[in-house]
């Protein structure tokens, strides 16, 4: 039934192979998980959320069957002919360089967009991905994605699973949190910095895991704050302490420096080796991040937001289409940025910083093509 196998990814517990399928007559994806390394509940948790999920929504990949062997469980998928984000990315990033950053021919807000739309489909099914990552986002040879590896899912609203996803992906309650933690807001968190990966080929810190626990309002103890102890990862205690002024350092002021013919020397982050073809203005970017930081890569998983997120990332995208010759992008923030929350207003120093930074850039669209090219 399943012939040509040829590998295609391996992992720790488990190995993907694409395979030809005579009855349907097409490529398949086949998860061959070892009996040794996956337990029956495990293996059973996984098709139960497989089988929810179904195979009608277009960016989630699906299961096609599922059968096992003496040694082995296997999940037959759908074949997504481009492979992940993150290997994708990789070979985008060695067509490109410092200068002259390599332009991605396909749509940013198209992925946002259909990122959401599968959580979206999941969390209204109860279901909790708990591994966003680029890794698992397949890309497929229409420029569509779909969202993979249900293996950490859950059903549960609530966890205190506290050593499940990738450690840079992962929300900091899910280090450590008396009451347990959200899973559906842990995905939003896994969202955001999975967004920063694709904007900048990087992720922004090892781990996310919070120094301390302060009492919530009832008393127990709830998420850790940012000024007890200090986090074992150099680059979150930054983030928890300005993660304005952090990703502008990070992510951003390489940007602007090769932009402007400046050499970049610092040693916190680096140029990115390409760019998005629909997100090439400057303002734009910074947009990106402000929106990112407040709605989805939010300490307080309370603050998150994927609805919130996308109505604001296409206020962004449906201002961008309204350039004018000079190549200025409206800067009325209280349009495209959500002011009302008191953080905001705290890191109101920094977000001044970086608007002030941009704004004075004065980069035109055709400029950064024309570098990207």
């Amino acid at each position: 039934m399943y012939s040509n196998l040829e590998q295609i990814q391996s992992g720790s517990f488990s190995t993907v192979y694409k395979a030809w399928c005579s009855t349907l007559n097409k490529y398949v994806a086949l998860k061959v998980i070892p009996r040794q390394k996956y337990t029956e509940a495990g293996i059973m948790n996984e098709f139960r959320i497989m089988k929810l999920l179904g195979t009608k929504h277009p960016n989630i990949c699906s299961m096609i069957d599922y059968y096992e062997d003496e040694n082995n469980y296997i999940l037959v998928l759908e074949y997504c002919e481009c492979g992940d984000m993150y290997d994708f990315l990789s070979i985008v990033k060695r067509q490109g360089s410092v200068g002259h950053p390599a332009l991605i021919q396909l749509d940013f807000i198209k992925i946002i967009q259909q990122l959401y739309s599968a959580l979206n489909y999941a969390h209204s099914l109860g279901i909790a991905h708990r591994d966003i990552k680029p890794e698992n986002i397949l890309l497929t040879k229409e420029g569509n994605i779909k969202l993979a590896d249900w293996g950490h899912a859950t059903l549960n609203k609530v966890s205190k699973d506290f050593n499940i996803g990738t450690d840079n992906y992962r929300a900091p309650e899910t280090f450590g949190c008396l009451n347990g933690y959200d899973t559906a807001k842990c995905d939003t968190w896994g969202v955001g910095v999975t967004l920063f990966y694709l904007m900048f080929g990087q992720c922004p810190f090892r781990n996310a895991e919070l120094p301390g626990l302060l009492p919530n309002s009832n008393g127990s103890a709830g998420i850790a704050a940012p000024t007890v102890g200090v986090a074992k990862c150099r680059n979150f205690q930054q983030y928890l302490m300005d993660p304005y002024g952090f990703i502008y350092r990070y992510f951003l002021e390489p940007i602007v420096c090769v932009h402007q013919g400046n050499e970049y020397t610092s040693n916190e982050g680096k140029p990115s080796l390409y760019v998005w073809q629909d997100m090439v203005n400057i303002y734009q970017i910074f947009y990106v991040c402000r929106i990112i930081i407040d709605n989805l890569a939010a300490i307080d998983p309370d603050d998150r937001s994927m609805a919130k997120s996308l109505t604001l990332f296409e206020k962004v995208w449906n201002y961008n289409d309204q350039y004018n010759s000079n190549g200025n992008l409206s800067t009325d923030e209280s349009n495209v940025t959500d002011n009302n929350n008191s953080d905001n207003a705290n890191n109101s120093n920094s977000a001044a910083f970086m608007k002030d930074s941009f704004n004075n850039t004065s980069m035109e669209r055709k400029q950064i093509i024309s570098k990207s090219s």
